[in-house]
């Protein structure tokens, strides 16, 4: 099991009871599904594919800590991911944008255009800065988490390196959307002002080594532990 930082301090305002030891427990068991996937899978997939795989297997594993209490969000283009049960009930347009819950977005972080790694290789030491994407500029309320690849028996697997959380982002913390024309996908970046608020609301960095720490207190302003 890998170890963690953590910021107990944190307190989840997501229309559903969720604690700090419900988060830690879904983080833990999405390591251990990714740790039995093959190593090849990753090799041969798109970080892209791989933040949204990670996301949504950490997503499932959150509702089941709640006993009940909240549910995945059953449509693919739900916001947030995670609702409360009682949503249940509502339509699929209610269902888009429903006004409570969790929503998580995942990101393996970038790296300067001249840094040249292997396909699914460890990142943090080149890592050098953190961005989290959202589909519309509305999302005031997340659960940012990123990855990194870590060496394993049969190949090097992604594990959660990091996770923040606010509940006071606005519009003004995201950039302007694009992918408006065509069939483009559309999406929008945190700002500084964002980032600044998720650095506030770090929640769990991993502590397997040192630079994990060092690397994401640097990134986001993080005074103490």
């Amino acid at each position: 099991m890998h170890s963690y930082i953590i910021n107990h301090n944190i307190h989840f305002n997501c229309g559903f009871p969720l604690t700090t030891n419900n988060v830690m427990t879904a983080i833990h068991n999405t390591n251990d599904v990714l740790e039995k996937l093959p190593a090849s899978l990753f090799r041969s997939i798109d970080y892209k594919t791989t933040s949204a795989m990670i996301g949504c297997i950490l997503c499932e594993n959150i509702a089941l800590t709640t006993d009940g209490a909240a549910i995945v969000n059953p449509i693919e283009k739900g916001h947030p991911d995670i609702v409360p049960h009682k949503a249940v009930g509502s339509t699929e347009e209610q269902l888009r944008n429903y006004p409570i819950g969790l929503e998580v977005k995942c990101t393996i972080g970038g790296v300067p255009k001249d840094v040249n790694i292997n396909k699914a290789a460890p990142r943090i030491d080149y890592i050098s800065n953190v961005t989290w994407q959202a589909h519309h500029q509305e999302v005031n309320e997340l659960f940012g988490i990123t990855f990194d690849y870590i060496r394993t028996p049969s190949g090097y697997k992604p594990v959660i390196s990091a996770t923040f959380y606010s509940d006071e982002l606005c519009v003004s913390d995201w950039g302007d959307i694009s992918g408006t024309e065509g069939r483009n996908t559309k999406v929008c970046g945190m700002k500084a002002s964002g980032k600044t608020k998720m650095g506030a609301g770090w929640f769990a960095i991993l502590s397997d080594t040192p630079i994990y720490w060092q690397k994401y207190s640097y990134l986001f302003k993080i005074v103490a532990k």
